[in-house]
């Protein structure tokens, strides 16, 4: 969350770098008192639902490396989709705008902050939150795993439902950004479980790396 504040502060220095109003309100003060009130609760349930702790001695392979790895060939992937549908040169056409990226060098700034609160909506806060009602609460403690497993298909469906609009461009494009796109969540949601969710941070912080950054510089 210190990492916000100093996207906030840059924001404020240097206006007018982001794409919509959308993006820059989910910086502002009253967002980042949301963001870390619910970051908080998101980290205090997942230590009462069975998630792995964020950090351990000597696990920086298995914090870091290896899912930065993941989120390396995700923005891969996402790279080759682009090249081959063409679909962000499609969106940002029927926007108006000359790219659906920030660009360099506030892209570097801004996008790791940006994977922070998507962390924090799509996973942190929300599937130990369910996890509590359904398997604490409802079941009394009892199936836990398999309640996980169905809220991590389900969840993992939020961030890729904005790619049904991508159908007027036709079927394979949307069904290829759909698919690349669930799988990167779902994957996210098993790092949060088995790695703590700095792992799923890292994953996502890596992909935007090559996705939105490096992609980005073309234009």
């Amino acid at each position: 969350m210190g990492y916000l504040v100093l996207v906030k502060l840059a924001l404020a220095a240097f206006p007018g770098v982001l794409r919509s109003p959308a993006q820059a309100k989910v910086f502002e003060w009253p967002f980042l008192a949301l963001w870390t009130a619910l970051g908080a609760a998101g980290v205090w349930l997942s230590e009462r639902t069975g998630f792995a702790p964020a950090w351990e001695p000597g696990t920086a392979r298995t914090r870091l490396l290896t899912p930065a790895l993941w989120g390396i060939g995700f923005g891969a992937l996402a790279v080759a989709t682009d090249l081959a549908t063409g679909w962000t040169k499609w969106v940002a056409a029927r926007l108006g705008i000359a790219s659906i990226h920030i660009p360099w060098p506030d892209s570097l700034l801004i996008y790791p902050g940006g994977a922070i609160i998507v962390e924090i909506l799509y996973r942190l806060f929300t599937i130990p939150l369910l996890l509590w009602l359904v398997s604490s609460v409802a079941l009394r403690g009892r199936r836990q795993e398999a309640t996980f497993r169905a809220l991590a298909l389900l969840t993992s469906l939020a961030e890729p439902a904005g790619d049904l609009g991508l159908r007027a461009l036709g079927w394979g494009a949307m069904a290829a950004v759909f698919a690349q796109d669930y799988a990167l969540n779902f994957a996210q949601a098993w790092f949060f479980r088995k790695r703590g969710f700095l792992a799923a941070i890292v994953v996502r912080v890596a992909f935007y790396l090559v996705w939105h950054v490096l992609w980005g510089l073309r234009g």
